[in-house]
């Protein structure tokens, strides 16, 4: 049939009318949900920032628009790619053909895709179809199949499936019916799939009944999924991989924000934090809504895999849910979210790498410990100790001060290192922080580290005194206290010349470097493996050793926190050599140890300890030695590790190889 009798062979004008009414109500849905979803997240007067436009748009351009943490996972990796590379040249496609048929046929009779153009039009249409089709066949399978225990399928999720899989179908049947119909002797290798299904049609009245119903039905329900893309799962497009892949956090992802008026609001008799969705921010607000409930937080949360409450997709959800209830001054706890769920978190931010929307799980989490430790109602007990003990005792242990002086003049004695005076510039001071200070087990750290700087002639100093970081309480939740403790050591800082600040804590170390600016304190500060594997490559430090299997666990405040991987490696390898094994969690996706968030001083007694499992996982390489670089890390690990296994930091194991 010729190419002028198409509209008179498969004639569905009479249709359009009601297709052109439907896409002016689905239109009216679609806004209103845009403005609802506005209301949801910004209160009178909010507005998004639009600065760091550059960065904004490369988030967006690599999150968003590419997928970056999505594609990495073989299965969910290709399955979304196929469905989402799919749908974009289907959708560039229609629009093409949109474009052409009712704006340069009906307007101007003349068309855009003809000859060359048009078959590799069809070409990429097939390809895209079929693309998405095997993805949503995976992903129904998925879903079916229950691979992961944590991924909750809903009805919501197999109707939207299906649904996505009707239209696809549908599309290469109408394109199967117009090729039968005009086009089977020259479209050739070009629309192979409608070539298919058109050599399957021979009855005439048939498939002109056929081609009226399904493509009334096609462009309704296309139509009506656009329509309530805001009220269902589908809105991550446009929540997450549009607006908050754009509005991401433009500070680091480890400084969780300071409440900069908060001496107003205790003065005021209010609570700090979060304590209801109105005392969130708007950005927190818009995480829940840009939830795709893919799971992947959960998965590879420890406290989830432990056996605690904690599971960070519920917990956003549960708080998606509070949004949904419309009292956005109703508080969270324990309304809709068991205060256990939240004293559970780590703080490793394993759910903030993992979530290919860019939802910072755990800002919201301390946001609302914040407020339950300012109202001092569904706390543990232990969980403030801490702040009792770094108020009478300057450290969260609440050891007796004097022990510090002791091992500060033990240090200063046995290897010769000055204690800072007010009246010398020095090129570092080493911050010994509360758990070298006062454990006995880690001082070693301490130790090693100064004979092996003193042995490369660095000028380095020790401050005669000391007060906690605040790091523990911050992420307990005591921001008062917190800010008290980054003035007072402040103003400690400022009383010393000092190039670099030494800190053998990634907590310290991230909460110098990123936290302590927040409230006005900039400190140029570098953890030890830095300047370790720095000295190793220049050639200043060499070890002799090998023959012994070693391990690294990553801390996550170094790691994934701040990005600091290779720095101990250097330094492990320059003495295990060929005898250094990776753990099979390494780097980002490492297993925390247990001890961040305040678990150090506090234990939430359900399920399996976290530092029990990291190390089985150390055991399970073989290892004769588990390397860190973290003292909170040596803690909770050396309290688990069999005696045949030596738990060490990266510099004790270098200083036992170098020699005096």
């Amino acid at each position: 049939m010729s190419v002028a009798g198409i509209e008179h062979f498969l004639f569905v004008e009479d249709l359009e009318f009601l297709v052109y009414q439907s896409l002016l109500l689905a239109a009216i849905i679609f806004i209103y949900g845009l403005y609802r979803a506005y209301r949801r997240w910004f209160k009178p007067g909010e507005r998004p920032p639009l600065n760091n436009i550059i960065e904004r748009i490369g988030n967006l351009v690599r999150y968003g628009l590419l997928q970056r943490k999505v594609i990495y996972k073989p299965l969910e990796g290709t399955m979304h790619t196929m469905i989402y590379l799919g749908f974009i040249i289907l959708l560039i496609g229609t629009l093409l053909r949109a474009f052409e048929y009712d704006i340069l046929i009906r307007l101007f009779n003349t068309r855009l895709l003809v000859s060359t153009t048009y078959y590799i039009f069809k070409l990429l249409m097939n390809v895209g179809g079929a693309l998405a089709i095997i993805g949503i066949i995976i992903a129904l399978g998925k879903r079916v199949s229950y691979i992961s225990p944590y991924l909750k399928t809903t009805t919501e999720d197999v109707a939207i499936l299906l649904s996505l899989l009707y239209l696809l179908v549908t599309g290469f049947i109408l394109d199967g019916i117009s090729t039968w119909a005009y086009r089977r002797e020259w479209i050739g290798l070009y629309d192979p799939i409608g070539l298919m299904i058109a050599g399957l049609l021979d009855t005439y009245p048939w498939v002109i009944a056929l081609y009226r119903v399904i493509w009334l039905s096609h462009m309704l329900l296309a139509i009506f999924l656009v329509a309530y893309i805001p009220y269902t799962k589908l809105f991550h497009m446009i929540a997450g991989g549009i607006l908050n892949t754009f509005f991401a956090r433009d500070y680091a992802p480890s400084a969780f924000k300071a409440i900069e008026n908060i001496d107003e609001i205790v003065e005021q008799g209010g609570v700090p934090g979060g304590g209801s969705l109105s005392m969130l921010t708007w950005k927190e607000r818009m995480d829940y809504d840009s939830c795709i409930k893919c799971a992947r937080c959960t998965e590879n949360c420890p406290a989830t895999l432990s056996g605690k409450l904690l599971s960070p997709m519920d917990l956003i959800l549960d708080l998606r849910r509070a949004m949904d209830s419309g009292d956005y001054d109703a508080e969270l706890v324990p309304r809709f979210i068991d205060p256990e769920v939240l004293w559970s978190c780590v703080t490793c931010g394993a759910c903030v790498y993992q979530c290919p929307m860019l939802i910072h799980h755990v800002e919201s989490i301390i946001d609302i410990r914040r407020y339950l430790i300012g109202k001092g109602e569904n706390v543990p007990d232990e969980a403030l100790e801490p702040s009792y003990n770094i108020m009478r005792y300057g450290n969260p242990m609440g050891n007796d001060p004097m022990d510090r002086e002791v091992f500060l003049n033990e240090l200063a004695k046995d290897l010769g290192v000055e204690v800072a005076s007010e009246d010398i510039e020095y090129d570092y001071v080493l911050w010994l922080g509360c758990q070298v200070s006062y454990d006995p087990n880690n001082r070693g750290i301490a130790r090693s580290l100064l004979k092996i700087l003193r042995r490369m002639g660095v000028n380095v100093a020790l401050l005669p005194e000391e007060a906690c970081c605040g790091e523990p309480i911050r992420r307990l939740g005591d921001e008062l206290l917190f800010k008290e403790l980054v003035s007072q050591n402040g103003e400690l800082f400022s009383r010393y010349r000092f190039k670099k600040l030494i800190v053998m804590c990634p907590h310290g170390y991230n909460v110098f470097k990123n936290e302590y600016p927040l409230y006005g304190y900039r400190i140029d500060v570098i953890h030890h493996s830095q300047i370790l594997s720095e000295a190793i490559e220049k050639g200043l430090l060499k070890a002799s050793g090998g023959g012994e299997k070693v391990t690294f666990h990553d801390p996550c405040y170094l790691g994934r926190w701040n990005g600091v991987y290779e720095d101990p490696r250097i330094v492990v390898r320059s003495v295990a050599g060929d005898g250094f094994t990776e753990m099979p969690r390494n780097r980002e996706r490492s297993f925390c140890c247990g001890g961040g968030g305040g678990h150090l001083y506090f234990e939430v007694k359900r399920g399996d300890r976290i530092s029990r499992l990291r190390m089985d996982e150390a055991i399970a390489t073989g290892a004769e030695v588990v390397c860190t670089a973290c003292p909170y890390c040596r803690i909770m690990l050396s309290s688990e590790a069999p005696q045949d296994i030596r738990v060490l930091d990266i510099v004790e194991y270098l200083a036992d190889k170098i020699g005096d």
